[in-house]
């Protein structure tokens, strides 16, 4: 039976995986924008949960993998880790599961890594991942270390397309990279494009000189 859940439920490490858990689907990946590319890719783990009635479970992480990975040269984000899981809810996920990325982390191997995580914990019945989605220790596990884990241990694996689409005079796939580089250029159209929805910018107001209430 699929698990009743309302909202979405935020849970944070592995610890934060109830103990009585049952069946899912899961996605797994940074998401950050979650732009249409994304979404395609969450689009399909939640009707793929809904077919198997078993809940949709999306599995990111925090920090950035690029902040432990190389330290002072990571990307800035596209959105807060709450603004995700308010857009994944927006699409029908059940589970927004943060996994810290720490150094150790970093080294689990990718066997370690379905076993521990995926099967051990999660108990996945299908993960759904983009078709370059790497993992694991040096990103050495792919789609298809997943498929041959699946066939042994019993879940199967679905790889989604990227989603590409042509702007002005090329085809672009649509990336967090991507977003960056047209937020950065000021490519507003391009960059609400590729997210499905117009780029929103948040931050923390400090007070200033109070010279606005006078405009």
């Amino acid at each position: 039976m699929r698990r009743r859940l309302i909202g979405v439920e935020r849970w944070r490490g592995k610890g934060g995986i109830p103990s009585d858990w049952g069946r899912c689907v899961l996605t797994i990946g940074v998401f950050d924008g979650v732009h249409r590319g994304h979404a395609e890719i969450i689009a399909r783990a939640v009707k793929a949960g809904r077919a198997r009635g078993v809940p949709t479970v999306l599995m990111t992480f925090d920090p950035h993998p690029m902040e432990v990975v190389f330290p002072g040269s990571h990307p800035a984000q596209l959105t807060t880790l709450a603004r995700r899981a308010e857009l994944v809810e927006e699409l029908g996920v059940d589970v927004f599961l943060v996994i810290p990325f720490t150094p150790d982390f970093m080294k689990l191997t990718p066997d370690r890594y379905i076993h521990e995580l995926l099967v051990e914990r999660l108990h996945v019945v299908e993960v759904v991942v983009g078709e370059n989605f790497t993992f694991g220790k040096k990103a050495a596990g792919t789609v298809d270390t997943l498929r041959r884990a699946g066939d042994r241990l019993g879940f199967a694996v679905d790889a989604v397309s990227l989603v590409a689409e042509h702007h002005l005079s090329e085809t672009v796939t649509f990336s967090s990279t991507y977003v960056r580089a047209c937020v950065d250029a000021g490519d507003v159209v391009a960059a609400t494009e590729a997210l499905g929805r117009p780029h929103r910018v948040e931050g923390v107001v400090v007070r200033g000189d109070g010279r606005g209430k006078g405009m």
